[in-house]
């Protein structure tokens, strides 16, 4: 679980520098904002895994502050879609939404990334 959480966190590292070099090179905004749901799913399957093996887990094993943990896995699997997807709110005058800026999405994905990261180490 620790190599894939750390090779996660790497690949969300480079994602989120893509999305610093994508605002000033804009045929990467589309490639960059579509990686954004494999990383969250990828996260999403570190997160359930964790858990799962959080309940298998005797009490020996378990975490020594189980609502940090928990707290690092909500944090892993909700920040994504919390700041990058979120739908702003609409005028009835104005049917288009913005999406968030990519560096909003760097920052993001820098964040998911350290909590993947203390997500494991709290085990």
């Amino acid at each position: 679980m620790t190599i894939l959480a750390w090779t996660a966190a790497g690949l969300l590292l480079v994602l989120a520098v893509l999305a610093a070099v994508a605002t000033r090179v804009t045929r990467l905004e589309r490639p960059v904002r579509s990686a954004l749901v494999a990383a969250e799913a990828l996260v999403a399957f570190i997160v359930v895994a964790d858990i799962g093996l959080l309940l298998r887990a005797d009490a020996a094993d378990r975490p020594e502050s189980m609502v940090t943990h928990v707290g690092y896995a909500v944090a892993a699997a909700g920040l994504l879609p919390a700041l990058v997807w979120r739908a702003p709110a609409q005028a009835e005058d104005d049917p288009d939404t913005d999406q968030a800026s990519l560096w909003v999405v760097a920052i993001a994905l820098v964040a998911v990334a350290v909590c993947v990261l203390r997500l494991v180490q709290t085990r």
